[in-house]
Formats: structure tokens, sequence, C-alpha cells
């Protein structure tokens, strides 16, 4: 990976615990993991007509430097968030590999 090519800042979230309420009990809700350079390939999104609406999908592949991420975690990027499809090592520890598909919120 060049470092030319990471011109691109996302932020990784987990779903954890952010604190308790009166009653001790947890309260989760999506916290910044870290925020970390990358670069964006963008890949072909589709389009679907369903319950008489056009629903568009926007699907994008980014890599990172090596960092533990999953599929049950989210992006930030570009103002949206992101949900996490697939992650790939490629090479031993070095880059990230992550599909991702906009969220339609």
């Amino acid at each position: 990976m060049r470092a030319g090519k990471i011109d691109r800042r996302l932020t990784i979230r987990r779903f954890t615990v952010v604190g308790t309420n009166p009653l001790n009990e947890d309260i989760y809700d999506w916290a910044d993991i870290a925020t970390v350079w990358a670069q964006q390939r963008p890949n072909r999104g589709n389009e679907r007509f369903a319950a008489q609406q056009i629903a568009g999908s926007a699907v994008m592949t980014f890599h990172i430097r090596y960092r533990d991420v999953s599929v049950t975690d989210r992006l930030r990027y570009a103002g949206k968030e992101w949900n996490i499809t697939d992650v790939r090592e490629i090479g031993r520890g070095v880059v990230t590999e992550i599909d991702a598909v906009a969220r339609q919120d």
C-alpha cells in the first residue's frame, strides 16, 4: 500500500456500553473506536424497484493499515454511516480491506 493513496479519513465505530442508567443497567450505543486514514475505491452500486419506490445502494471498498475490524462494526465516512459487509486481511497483517454499504437512514 502506497502512502500517497491513503488520503481519506474514516471512523470505525463499535456497538458498546457507553454508560449506565439510574437503575445501573448498561446503556449501549455506537462509539467511535478509531479514526484512520484510508484509500477508498467505489464499487458499482445498484438500484431496485420495491414497494413502488426506487431504492439505491452505494457500495464502497476501503483499504486501511491492518486493524482488528469485524462485520459487526460500522464506518463513518463522508457524512454517512456504512455497514460493513466483508473484511479481508491482505498480506500478513499489512492491509485490511473492508467492503461496506451505505445505510439508508
